[in-house]
């Protein structure tokens, strides 16, 4: 129990067919919320930030905020930089007590992309931490939001490329999964998936969790993908409660009453993806 590694969650996840969900948190009540659930689950669980959201503050002060909250929790939690979007990005965070990161050299040519992921494992391997690298591009637009120059599916041949020359210990892809809200229904592409699965060692990584179909999610869970990324369905639970309680009380000066709101319909999203994601009861 405790810090880990985001390797010894995955790897064990991959072994057991199930996903680690990993989950954004930029201030106090969604790392409350996250860690909150996953004890209340029994269910391992990996607490990331986007660069911008780690350089809100710092990446130390993340660090800090969520050993903090965590100490005394019966959990089994990861730290985790998502899209890292420079070599010194990782390394900034890999100084501030991240246990993994991801390096996000997909809007790169090939080359580049895995000559900066080896030097990233070099770096944050000589000192344990994971790293996660990424192939394809998720959707249409960055995790951010700003719209993407270069768009493609992950090639299963340029994947076991990039994992075989880099070292990295798992991989995100893009099978038709996207950043933000879905405009229709999603569709993976699983035949595309099998294809990798079958040449990429590491395990897999699905970003933009919110709004794929459960059936989907755990159908690809058995294919390979052992992390699942969630952030717009915590984010809109929040936000969304919160303008609620202030339409209700728009005088209200309890700031922890008001945030306090949202950390209960953030806890409701993150548990439905763990759920989803099959590693309720597996610590």
């Amino acid at each position: 129990m405790g810090l880990c590694t985001m390797k010894e969650l995955i790897d064990k996840a991959h072994k057991e067919k199930y996903a680690v969900p990993a989950f954004n948190v930029c201030n106090l009540e969604t790392i409350q919320g996250i860690l909150e659930c996953a004890e209340e689950l029994h269910a391992p669980v990996i607490l990331q930030a986007h660069w911008l959201e780690a350089y809100y503050s710092s990446p130390k002060t993340v660090v800090a905020m969520i050993r903090s909250v965590a100490e005394g929790k019966n959990v089994q939690y990861a730290i985790h930089l998502d899209h890292g979007a420079t070599y010194e990005d990782t390394m900034r965070c890999v100084q501030g007590g991240f246990t993994s990161v991801m390096y996000d050299g997909s809007q790169l040519p090939l080359d580049e992309n895995i000559k900066n992921l080896q030097k990233v494992c070099e770096m944050a391997k000589a000192v344990g931490v994971t790293v996660e690298g990424e192939i394809g591009t998720i959707g249409q637009t960055s995790e951010m939001g700003e719209v993407l120059e270069r768009v493609y599916l992950t090639d299963p041949g340029e994947a076991a490329r990039l994992s075989r020359e880099t070292g990295i210990d798992c991989l995100a892809v893009a099978i038709g999964n996207a950043h933000g809200f879905y405009k229709q229904e999603p569709k993976l592409d699983f035949e595309r998936l099998a294809e990798i699965a079958s040449v990429v060692e590491v395990p897999l990584v699905l970003h933009g969790g919110t709004g794929i179909p459960c059936d989907q999610i755990q159908k690809a869970i058995t294919m390979g993908i052992s992390k699942i990324n969630f952030s717009s369905v915590l984010r809109k639970a929040f936000l969304s409660s919160v303008g609620e309680f202030l339409k209700e009380d728009p005088d209200t000066i309890e700031f922890m009453d008001v945030m306090r709101k949202g950390k209960e319909a953030l806890k409701e999203a993150a548990k439905n993806s763990m759920e989803m994601c099959m590693c309720c009861n597996r610590c």
